[in-house]
């Protein structure tokens, strides 16, 4: 079943799955996806009216993979390579290294991080890892570990990912049901944010940088599972500042504001199918009270090494004080076809296709995105 791969692939994130022993307590495991694939049409601009461009999919928001009319590899191919060293004494290091075509596979240690097994139950953590925000966060760019290509982006769209901090995980059984408590705590600074800098340039700015910073990252993860369903509720909330650095030198600070952040997901197995599901609000404590609700729904019909599915996401950005209330602006969904064949014990085929479409306010300039027709085409693949 689906929900069984993804249970054992999640492990992948910690270096647990796929290892081989290169030499005394050193084990080094890997992924990547080989990824291309093309937008099919043009489109009005929506940010220069009267005006054709190619249709434009991101299919990476924090990494600005993007495609257009132009068949590329580029977007979403990506290769990494975890090294876990057992130190004795329950204590091990794990470092990850990635290269991603978003930056000419250059390579860059992504994760790095000590764990330490206090007891059985209890397992404490500290470095650099991705924030556990959404179901997949933890492995969303170990596409062998889900069905689709990727997660949907306009699900998966923040310009922050990761963070330096601690975690501590306890682990406890409740009747026949497996329970895991995460409590986590800690900063990111995203000097030059690519996402952000993308965003300036987009509406005509020039600005040298975009600075992003995420200040006391506190929250909790619950995972929740049984025989044939696995559950995940977060929590957590942060403090956040933006400085951009302008053209001339100058820096320019926005108002700062708390950030919270709500999920559940989760997967079920049901006789031949799978249902994978993701639902999620982010509110500011800004002027404006801004929100975005957000959530994913998917099928996936399970027939031998074949997994056709289908999946929608549906992405909003509303304002909930005063005169500013309105959820007129940015807003969108994607409806998603595909199918997954599992031609290789630890490599998958994936065929997809994405229309993307953009119901954001024309009128104030949120429907940025345009809608768009997507094809892509990939190989993931573990070892």
């Amino acid at each position: 079943m689906m929900h069984s791969r993804l249970s054992l692939l999640a492990l992948v994130a910690t270096g647990a799955c796929f290892s081989t022993h290169l030499y005394a307590e050193i084990d080094i495991s890997g992924y990547g996806s080989i990824v291309a694939g093309r937008t099919l049409g043009t489109v009005e601009d929506p940010l220069n009216p009267g005006q054709e461009r190619d249709e434009i999919l991101t299919a990476d928001f924090y990494d600005v993979g993007q495609y257009d009319n132009d068949f590329s590899f580029k977007p979403e191919s990506v290769f990494g390579l975890q090294f876990r060293a057992d130190l004795g004494e329950s204590l091990a290091v794990t470092a990850q290294l990635v290269a991603k075509g978003t930056d000419d596979f250059e390579p860059e240690f992504d994760w790095f991080y000590l764990t330490y097994q206090a007891t059985d139950d209890l397992t404490l953590m500290a470095g650099r890892r991705n924030i556990p925000m959404y179901y997949f966060s933890e492995f969303s760019e170990i596409g062998y570990a889900y069905p689709w290509v990727r997660p949907p982006s306009n699900l998966y769209w923040w310009q922050v990912t990761q963070f330096d901090g601690f975690h501590a995980m306890y682990s406890f059984q409740t009747g026949d049901y497996s329970n895991v408590i995460t409590v986590f705590y800690g900063n990111e600074t995203s000097n030059d944010n690519k996402e952000l800098k993308y965003y300036n340039r987009l509406y005509g700015g020039n600005a040298q940088a975009v600075n992003e910073f995420w200040k006391n990252i506190i929250g909790f993860n619950w995972n929740f599972s049984g025989d044939f369903f696995d559950l995940r509720f977060v929590y957590f909330e942060n403090d956040r500042e933006r400085t951009t650095i302008n053209a001339d030198g100058s820096a320019t600070d926005s108002d700062p504001f708390t950030q919270k952040f709500i999920g559940l997901g989760g997967t079920a197995d049901l006789a031949q199918f799978t249902i994978l599901f993701d639902m999620n609000l982010v509110e500011y404590t800004d002027a404006v009270g801004t929100e975005y609700p957000t959530y994913l729904v998917s099928v996936v019909y399970n027939i031998d090494e074949f997994h056709p599915y289908i999946s929608y996401s549906k992405a909003d950005h509303e304002r909930t004080k005063g005169l500013a209330r309105t959820e007129n602006l940015e807003e969108h969904y994607m409806l998603s076809y595909g199918i997954r064949y599992d031609f290789h014990s630890n490599a998958a085929l994936k065929v997809q296709y994405d229309k993307f479409v953009d119901q954001g306010d024309k009128a104030t300039g949120w429907a940025y995105h345009g809608d768009s027709e997507t094809i892509t085409i990939g190989v993931d693949f573990t070892f």
